[in-house]
């Protein structure tokens, strides 16, 4: 009797029968605990609509959603009513980067090289994964029952994208021709990413104090080659080489009035004189290049009216923007487009303003109407002394956010040289989050933090994002004991930290809630600004550290340090 019951209750719990697609999925919908009758079969997931259950499968990836056709007949037919397609191509490994024959070229001595065989066709990795993106969109139209749900998201990201490739390109054609004729109304997100490569390839410019800089891949010191081996060696150690030719969009895309969001990335533009974009409201461009005329982004841009979002990402092609007229933009972000010189817009509707890249002039940014700019992010590269000098005039403008994230080589941007005018106050700033290096003994970037901090009476969240220091780039780790000794804690309770000499810092007295501590690692210049911060927070009610990988030993020293230094001892604290 036991036995039948234990069979019973194995085969039936949660009013779910075990083969049933609600069991599969994982989903109750809050059925009773109580065991079911033998005879009684409950599946309330597939008595759902198609609409509602093709609503739910969209939020899944496309391979995940179709294998729901396999649960039962019910669930045959429901991949039709997916209203959104989503595919990623996985990352490919290092080998098949480097190599196109069996061989690697990792496998050749720095003198040699594999034979060069130009007749031979470089093989495509890429189709497999275009022809499953291909009869994701055909298996919409094998409906069977009813016709396919209008389509309103497409996205698609390539680890890599040969444009060479005629059948690959030929086949992303008819993704967007598909996509623009069954999209819905004023509904349509495209999202196309062909390729993925680092935006920038500008890396922050802090050496260390032992680093003249040299080459990127130096060799080591007791090893004599001659100049015709180390150009072998560098080659060999450098990024494998990427495909230079791009996708071009095809033109009838500008002119999908159901466009409401597009995503391009590695693509070619060639838009046509008339752009019919009514409904676009957000425009993301990456890597976008332009062989012909570099006006084509200006002219994109233009013939969108409802534009809202809009971001440009390593664009080389774009050297002047103009967003006025008719234009409301309430977010923009420019990221490493290096060539871009001058920008002019209405800001009577801008929020949010994202910039990446050297500090600009004093005539890059020109902003129309008034300044109601709330979130501000500057992401700055290079440690240039005269570029920095430039740094003030810029955060002139956005003197009245409420929000500022501010990230460069150093943390504090090098304000702590004394670049910072008196008469430069963030009056209206709530939360600042900093990010950068702040290396062993390095007491004028403590500086820099609290000469910011001076200038904010208002600020009451602060989030220190620690960048670790550039590793030595002869630094090798062959075994696990010295792969687990290369940690970045450090900790030396002998050592007599400074009190830094800083003038009062009202926004720490008064009106500072929390503080996060992010790759916290325990040098003396981390020590110092920690021990200031907490140390002159009475009103502190919350306390983040989260520290760099390393011994438990050396993370429980810094916890107890920390927990020692807050003043106000009925603050949260939280250690990870």
């Amino acid at each position: 009797m036991l036995s039948q019951v234990c069979k019973k209750k194995k085969t039936r719990f949660n009013g779910i029968s075990r083969t049933s697609p609600s069991a599969i999925l994982g989903l109750g919908f809050g059925v009773s605990m109580d065991v079911v009758p033998a005879g009684v079969r409950a599946d309330r997931l597939s008595k759902l609509g198609d609409a509602t259950l093709g609503h739910i499968l969209s939020f899944l990836p496309a391979a995940e959603a179709a294998r729901a056709a396999a649960l039962s007949r019910r669930w045959r037919h429901i991949f039709a009513a997916v209203h959104t397609i989503s595919f990623k191509e996985p990352k490919r490994s290092v080998r098949d980067d480097y190599s196109y024959y069996e061989g690697s070229w990792m496998d050749w001595s720095p003198s040699y090289g594999p034979p060069v065989d130009d007749t031979r066709p470089k093989p495509v990795p890429s189709q497999p994964f275009v022809n499953s993106v291909g009869a994701a969109l055909h298996g919409r139209l094998r409906g069977g029952i009813a016709a396919a749900a209008p389509l309103r998201g497409l996205f698609v990201a390539f680890d890599a994208f040969d444009a060479s490739d005629a059948a690959s390109a030929t086949a992303v054609d008819g993704w967007l021709f598909y996509a623009a004729h069954q999209a819905a109304a004023a509904e349509l997100r495209v999202d196309l990413r062909l390729g993925h490569v680092p935006i920038c390839a500008r890396a922050y410019a802090l050496h260390r104090r032992d680093d003249a800089g040299g080459a990127d891949h130096p060799l080591p010191s007791d090893i004599e080659v001659d100049e015709e081996d180390e150009e072998d060696y560098l080659d060999l150690h450098s990024d494998p080489p990427q495909v230079c030719d791009y996708y071009a969009i095809p033109r009838s895309l500008f002119a999908c009035a159901a466009l409401r969001s597009l995503r391009l990335g590695g693509c070619q533009l060639d838009t046509p004189a008339a752009i019919a974009l009514p409904s676009l409201d957000t425009l993301h461009l990456t890597r976008v290049t332009d062989r012909m005329n570099a006006a084509h982004v200006q002219r994109l841009v233009a013939g969108c009216p409802r534009l809202a979002d809009l971001m440009l990402e390593a664009c080389d092609v774009v050297s002047k923007l103009s967003l006025l007229d008719k234009h409301r933009i309430r977010r923009l972000a420019l990221r490493c487009c290096h060539d871009l010189a001058t920008v002019a817009i209405d800001s009577s509707e801008l929020r949010e303003f994202d910039y990446g890249g050297a500090v600009p002039g004093p005539s890059f940014l020109t902003l129309h109407g008034p300044r109601r700019v709330v979130s501000c992010t500057l992401n700055f590269c290079g440690e240039d002394r005269e570029e920095l000098a430039r740094l003030m005039d810029f955060l002139g403008l956005f003197a009245g956010v409420i929000k500022l994230n501010l990230k460069s080589a150093r943390l504090g941007a090098g304000i702590g040289h004394n670049i910072l005018s008196s008469k430069l106050d963030f009056p209206a700033l709530r939360n600042l989050e900093l990010t950068g290096m702040l290396p062993e003994d390095d007491v004028a970037t403590v500086s820099a933090v609290t000469r910011i901090l001076q200038r904010t009476p208002s600020l009451q969240t602060l989030s220190l994002f620690l960048l670790p220091e550039p590793e030595d780039r002869d630094r090798e780790c062959h075994d696990e004991e010295s792969l687990r000794a290369a940690h970045k804690l450090r900790y030396n309770q002998y050592m007599t930290l400074p009190i830094p000499d800083c003038d009062d810092i009202p926004c720490l007295r008064e009106q500072m809630r929390d503080i996060n501590l992010v790759h916290y690692q325990g040098s003396m210049a981390q020590r110092m600004l920690a021990m200031l911060l907490l140390r002159k927070a009475p009103v502190l009610n919350e306390v983040y550290c989260e520290f760099a990988r390393g011994p438990l030993f050396i993370q429980t020293k810094l916890m107890e340090e920390i927990k020692g230094w807050v003043l106000n001892k009925t603050a949260n604290m939280m250690f990870f």
